[in-house]
C-alpha cells in the first residue's frame, strides 16, 4: 500500500487533456464504491480504500474537476412516478433536419435519452410513459409532426436484466 504522500499527486491525471485521463487502481476503487453508494462518507470510503479521509476528498475533488465524475445522483424506478411503461424508439430523419429533430425530441418531458446513431440518419430514443395512449400521442401528435421525419419504430421493454448507469456515452 502506498502512503498518502505517495498517492496524492496521481501525476498522469494532472494536466492531461479530457480524453487522455488515466485512472489508477485507487481511482477505480473509489469510483466502484461511489457507484454502489454515492452518499458514502469520505471517512467510510477512506477505510474501504485504505487512504486518509483527506486524500480521498482530494481524489474525489480531482475526479470531479477532470469531469470523470459529472454528478452524484439517484435512480428512481419510473413506476414510482407514474411512468411504468418504458419505450425505445428508432427514428429516421432527413440528414439536414436531424439536429433540429434531436433537439425537439430532447425537449419532450417523457424522453430521457436521445442518441444519434450511425448509419441511416437515425436517433435512438428512450422514454417512459403512463400508458399506451401516451405513447400513441407522443408518436402521432409529436414525433410525426417534426419536419423531416422518415420513419418511426418503437419497442416496448418486457424485462430488464441489467442496467448499469455509471457509464455514460
Amino acid at each position: 500500500m502506498m502512503s498518502d504522500n505517495d498517492e496524492k499527486e496521481a501525476p498522469e491525471k494532472h494536466g492531461a487533456k479530457h480524453d487522455e485521463i488515466k485512472l489508477d487502481d485507487i481511482d477505480m476503487k473509489i469510483l466502484a464504491f461511489l457507484e454502489e453508494d454515492a452518499r458514502i462518507s469520505y471517512s467510510t470510503l477512506s477505510e474501504k480504500v485504505g487512504l486518509s479521509r483527506v486524500s480521498i476528498k482530494e481524489r474525489v475533488s480531482e475526479l470531479k474537476r477532470l469531469g470523470v465524475i459529472e454528478r452524484f445522483t439517484i435512480q428512481i424506478p419510473a413506476k414510482h412516478i407514474g411512468k411504468p411503461l418504458p419505450v425505445f424508439f428508432d427514428l429516421k430523419f432527413t440528414p439536414d433536419l436531424l439536429e433540429d429533430a434531436a433537439l425537439k425530441i430532447s425537449s419532450h418531458p417523457d424522453i430521457v435519452i436521445v442518441y444519434q446513431m450511425s448509419g441511416v440518419n437515425a436517433l435512438h430514443v428512450h422514454g417512459f410513459f403512463k400508458d399506451i395512449e401516451e405513447v400513441s400521442c407522443f408518436v402521432n401528435s409529436f414525433v410525426s409532426t417534426i419536419p423531416g421525419v422518415q420513419g418511426i419504430a418503437s419497442e416496448f421493454l418486457f424485462k430488464r436484466y441489467k442496467s448499469n448507469r455509471m457509464l455514460l456515452v
